[in-house]
């Protein structure tokens, strides 16, 4: 496939509008229920009672400004959608799926540990953790080192880097979400480089090809000429 003409129809994929809108409703909704947000938070409290739930929750609520809910929104649509066009629709959900479980489950297992070794405050079991960072973050990085376009991949860098300061925020400290977000810029990283490489190699192939067969017949017509005028 031709990465530089992908079809329009990509941009139009239920997967990450989809995830927009929904984010959308659900934040607007909810976003200011403390009850709710307490309930998807992705802490170490809530992950032992119902962690499937607060996984999938915790990426749908922007949080309780409108004004903010609704430029998450857009971005993350965006970058979801820069996504799809570049590895599918199924790679990208997985992506970042993965995005968000790993980072959680690095920054929450980290700092389960560090209790036990009683390094941290055993309050922070309970500390309020939502919103869809890891997936937006996976996401972008996975832009960054395979973009189907130039101009993707040159907003995703842009946008990461003004991110920047808060992903690595605290992170000398181990805190939970600078920890959870470099999970999650590996997370996405790893994979697209591997499928962007994967691909190189099935093009390069590709094209080898039409020469692969030609040689063959070449030879063949070679023989045939000389035989001729033996």
């Amino acid at each position: 496939m031709d990465l530089s003409r992908t079809p329009a129809r990509r941009w139009l994929s239920p997967a990450p509008w989809g995830f927009a809108l929904l984010a959308a409703a659900t934040s607007l909704t909810y976003g200011g229920d403390h009850a709710v947000n307490a309930w998807a938070s992705t802490n170490l409290a809530t992950l032992a009672d119902h962690p499937v739930e607060a996984l999938v929750a915790s990426a749908f609520l922007f949080g309780a400004d409108p004004w903010a809910c609704l430029r998450g929104v857009a971005i993350a649509g965006f970058v979801l959608a820069f996504l799809v066009i570049r590895f599918g629709t199924i790679r990208a959900v997985v992506l970042i799926a993965a995005g968000q479980v790993l980072g959680t489950l690095v920054s929450e297992g980290l700092l389960a540990a560090r209790i036990a070794a009683g390094q941290a405050d055993p309050a922070l079991r309970a500390t309020l953790d939502v919103g869809p960072s890891y997936v937006i973050v996976s996401a972008l990085a996975a832009v960054v080192v395979a973009g189907a376009r130039r101009w993707h991949r040159w907003t995703a860098l842009a946008a990461l880097a003004m991110r920047a300061p808060h992903i690595m925020s605290g992170l000398t400290a181990l805190g939970v979400t600078p920890v959870g977000h470099v999970t999650a810029l590996s997370t996405g990283t790893l994979p697209a480089w591997g499928l962007r490489s994967s691909g190189a190699r099935h093009r390069h192939l590709y094209l080898r090809r039409p020469a692969l067969r030609a040689a063959p017949l070449q030879a063949e017509e070679h023989s045939t000429g000389r035989a001729l005028s033996a």
